[in-house]
């Protein structure tokens, strides 16, 4: 009977222990980031943790990609987009909480592995500089729609388009060039490792229109999406936005 009670009380306590552990354990806060921003949350998201004790999940893929997702019932507690018009959208069509904030300003930057490129870059982007040139989707990725304006600008599109090669999203576009896979890449400039930067062109933001890249909560977050929004406008994020490639704005509501 001793032996019986001690067994009961042994589970008791194991179940009581199990309860506390279960309600100490938080609940990740859910991200859906644009590829090319995908290696800087995760740096952000490490130092938001180490403040907040929030622990973060991140979801990488093209804008487009995850909006889609977002609209099929994908459950994110945060967009982070390459642009603006898709937090725009999602707003519109009723999947957040609030408006969508500008987050950072992306940089284009053309890369070829091992070479080293002129500092304006145009001798390598001219025809006959390269035998293919890597783009993220333009039909899916801010980045990619950036390179085609580029290209244009420079009057050499129609020139060059049979020898470009599209990628699903920015970052698989510089996985591209760094594999060897393809000789260069208009690519996202935060994306570029230590050591690489040097290698690369920045493209004039004249080039192009700019790569506001925006991010909003979505319906259903709770208090940690905004904890994360403010967080993007301390000095610490925009230094390691600043560190990793990505120009810094005001954080202002987009309209």
């Amino acid at each position: 009977m001793f032996k019986q009670i001690l067994i009961a009380l042994t589970l008791i306590v194991g179940l009581s222990t199990g309860a506390v552990n279960a309600q100490n354990e938080k609940t990740p806060l859910n991200v859906a980031v644009a590829a090319d921003f995908a290696p800087t949350a995760k740096v952000l998201g490490k130092e938001f943790t180490a403040i907040t004790g929030i622990p973060i999940k991140f979801t990488s893929g093209s804008s487009e990609d995850l909006l889609q997702e977002i609209k099929k019932g994908a459950q994110f507690d945060v967009y982070m987009s390459a642009n603006t018009n898709y937090p725009l959208d999602l707003q519109k069509s009723g999947y957040t909480n609030g408006s969508p904030y500008l987050y950072a300003l992306g940089s284009l930057a053309l890369y070829a592995k091992g070479k080293e490129i002129s500092h304006n870059g145009l001798d390598l982007l001219q025809p006959g500089g390269f035998t293919q040139l890597v783009i993220a989707d333009p039909k899916n990725a801010p980045y990619g729609i950036a390179a085609v304006e580029t290209l244009k600008k420079l009057g050499i599109y129609e020139q060059v388009q049979s020898q470009i090669v599209y990628a699903d999203n920015v970052l698989k576009a510089y996985e591209m060039v760094e594999s060897g896979k393809v000789e260069a890449g208009l690519i996202s400039y935060g994306d570029l490792k230590e050591g690489q930067t040097s290698q690369a062109w920045i493209v004039p933001s004249r080039m192009h229109n700019p790569i506001n890249q925006a991010q909003v909560a979505l319906k259903g977050s709770g208090p940690e999406a905004s904890k994360w929004i403010k967080f993007m406008e301390t000095d610490t994020a925009k230094n390691i936005l600043i560190s990793q490639g990505y120009g810094v704005t005001n954080v202002e509501e987009v309209k």
